[in-house]
């Protein structure tokens, strides 16, 4: 066994000390199969919401990578855990790596747009005293509501109309058929 070493963590793999660098063969392996380095993480404190299975919770999104995000939260899924990250017109679908106390790091298989999600200041919205957070991208005012519901109204009035309108023709094209149906077959019976 001299010449195999084994790695760091849980894996029981070993490899010949030739393929692994490092003064004492304890680095990373050379190769193909050569162990990725750490991502760039750029540290941050960004609020945002988390969809864990049907429910949705506040996080702290502390650290972004290119694939990886790291947050704290009052309960942090459990590691294998599908979640969904949202702040603004972002979202970031993840696998929980890791979960720690109240932190955990996530790892995506998209590519995260780093600069996108910090500038984006119109992701927070900030509470009026007395008023709702507003979460939709274009808030509505009370005019534009007013003016949405008149237009549903008149739309369901005019498909009304036309439902009735359209029962009104075929119940007078009924009578008419039958009114004309006895001496029309009178004519041809004389006429054949």
């Amino acid at each position: 066994m001299d010449e195999c070493l084994r790695l760091r963590g849980k894996t029981t793999r070993y490899l010949p000390r030739a393929h692994v660098a490092g003064p004492r063969g304890n680095g990373a392996r050379v190769g193909s199969d050569a162990v990725k380095p750490r991502e760039e993480r750029q540290k941050v404190m960004i609020k945002a919401r988390m969809r864990s299975g049907v429910s949705w919770n506040d996080v702290c999104v502390l650290n972004l990578s290119a694939h990886g995000v790291g947050i704290q939260a009052a309960e942090p899924p459990a590691r294998g855990t599908y979640v969904e990250i949202r702040r603004g017109p972002h979202v970031i679908v993840a696998r929980v790596a890791w979960s720690k106390g109240h932190r955990a790091g996530l790892r995506s298989q998209d590519p995260i747009f780093i600069q996108h999600i910090v500038k984006d200041t119109a992701a927070t919205p900030v509470q009026v005293a007395g008023q709702p957070v507003e979460r939709r991208r274009a808030p509505r005012t009370t005019q534009q509501g007013h003016d949405r519901s008149r237009w549903l109204g008149r739309a369901m009035e005019f498909v009304c109309f036309a439902l009735v309108a359209g029962a009104v023709a075929l119940t007078a094209f009924g009578s008419v058929e039958q009114a004309l149906a006895r001496p029309l077959s009178q004519i041809s019976a004389a006429l054949g």
